[in-house]
């Protein structure tokens, strides 16, 4: 999954200025002081959705990986009730009209929150029993592994289409506590594939209080603030800015001398280039296949050594 989301960043990124995932944004949604489910005083239900510039924009994929961690958490746990299911599709409509608790579950999603609002094919892969053992016994949710796993649909789902809304639901949580955590998504830039871009790490945030403080809340951030509490913006990155280098990002703003530059870094190769700084083929002088000690010259050292050798047999 990594090696392959990876690979889609670095062959899409001069795409990526199109469209923008303004945000990952927690919303309350039932007060449980007020909703008389019993169990569930002093706990609240969150949605938790993504935000977009463009009604077009379009998840392709929520992921995580060893490299981009998926992890969701919340002090004192979450809650679970027992016909409610690991996916909002998967809520059966029928029962939560019955019983009310059922309405509360805690679960990820692409648009949907129950059975009767699925309208695509979104997917999964890697999003298992195991994967969900400490999440259902209402602890945290975390996928870290090396081989990875992903909430997914095809180009042209509505269930990942931004919308007039301007925002997809990816998860409601029933906790004590506000939820935290961070999500890794590929997004296709106005629905288009050839517009394709990832936004790694991104936190949840929450509507603004007096106790807040705004600033760039993102770590790769070139102004990043450890004290921001919401995510204004403002947020500079920095990068490759040359578009002759191997890694040159569209989205950067500064450059913070990461450029990769494929060539001959060898002095004696007749190629030779100064600036690279990732190792390519090198053209050499047909003579220099005799400089044995690589000085650069064909000298009496070369011709000694050549000495040591002479008679030996290739066969043995």
């Amino acid at each position: 999954m990594n090696r392959l989301l990876i690979l889609v960043l670095f062959i899409s990124l001069s795409f990526a200025g199109f469209a923008q995932l303004t945000g990952i944004i927690g919303e309350v949604v039932a007060d449980h002081d007020t909703t008389g489910i019993d169990g569930l005083e002093g706990w609240k239900t969150y949605r938790i959705y993504a935000e977009f510039s463009n009604p077009l924009d379009e998840i392709s994929a929520i992921y995580g990986d060893i490299d981009s961690p998926w992890i969701v958490s919340a002090d004192g746990g979450f809650y679970h009730s027992g016909l409610g299911g690991d996916f909002g599709w998967s809520i059966n409509a029928t029962i939560v009209s019955l019983i009310p608790e059922v309405a509360f579950d805690s679960w990820f999603t692409l648009y949907a929150s129950n059975s009767n609002e699925v309208n695509g094919l979104a997917n999964t892969i890697g999003l298992n029993e195991s994967t969900f053992s400490s999440f259902n016994s209402g602890g945290d949710f975390e996928i870290s592994t090396s081989i990875g796993a992903s909430i997914f649909t095809l180009a042209g789902d509505p269930m990942g289409q931004a919308g007039d809304d301007l925002r997809v639901l990816i998860a409601q949580l029933t906790t004590e506590n506000p939820p935290t955590g961070l999500f890794n998504l590929q997004v296709f830039g106005e629905g288009m594939q050839n517009q394709s871009y990832i936004q790694v790490g991104v936190p949840i945030e929450y509507a603004s209080t007096g106790d807040d403080v705004l600033g760039c809340t993102y770590p790769s951030g070139v102004n990043y603030n450890a004290d921001a509490t919401i995510e204004d913006g403002t947020c500079v990155f920095g990068g490759c800015t040359d578009t002759t280098a191997l890694n040159f990002d569209a989205q950067a703003a500064v450059s913070d001398d990461t450029c990769l530059y494929l060539g001959c870094m060898d002095p004696f190769g007749i190629d030779y280039d100064a600036t690279a700084n990732v190792p390519g083929m090198c053209i050499y002088s047909s003579a220099c296949a005799s400089d044995f000690d690589s000085d650069g010259l064909v000298d009496v050292t070369d011709l000694l050594l050549f000495f040591e050798t002479y008679g030996y047999s290739c066969g043995e």
